[in-house]
């Protein structure tokens, strides 16, 4: 009589223990946390109502958004520096802010996303995403706060 193999469970396919979510990787997270923040901002869902309607998590979460855009690469973080961008450029205008450090520019774009009463919801948004880019571009404490998130993001996927 021959011995016979039965297999009791479905191979791992490559996930492992530390993964989270499974092998889902950085741009299927990356996807998945831009649809959120699209849904967020339009603010028409009973869960973004009740966890995203206080617009300081609203940056919150677009800056989270931010550093999960840099980690993903391509065409996520090609994203995230294009709106970094925009921030960056219109605030360091000679006429605004004369000299803004790469330091100095994740302060203020730190304090345009959290500290103003925002009437809207995509200006937290926009200034939050910017906020975790450039968290990242900073370095020190701001480059801190991007490794921190970053690793746990990465652990996630």
């Amino acid at each position: 009589m021959t011995p016979m193999n039965t297999v009791l469970a479905a191979p791992a396919s490559g996930a492992s223990f530390t993964q989270g979510l499974g092998a889902v990787g950085l741009s299927s997270l990356a996807a998945a946390g831009f649809i959120v923040l699209i849904i967020a901002i339009r603010n028409k869902s009973k869960i973004t109502k009740k966890y995203f309607d206080d617009r300081r998590y609203l940056a919150g979460l677009a800056a989270v958004i931010g550093v999960l855009f840099m980690l993903a690469g391509g065409t996520w973080r090609s994203l995230a520096e294009g709106v970094h961008g925009t921030a960056a450029s219109t605030l360091t205008d000679p006429n605004l802010i004369a000299g803004a450090t790469p330091a100095g520019l994740a302060l203020v774009l730190g304090v345009m996303a959290f500290l103003p009463e925002w009437q809207k919801r995509l200006p937290p948004a926009f200034f939050g995403l910017s906020f975790g880019v450039a968290c990242g571009l900073a370095g020190a404490f701001w480059g801190i706060l991007f490794k921190v998130t970053g690793a746990f993001l990465e652990k996630l996927a």
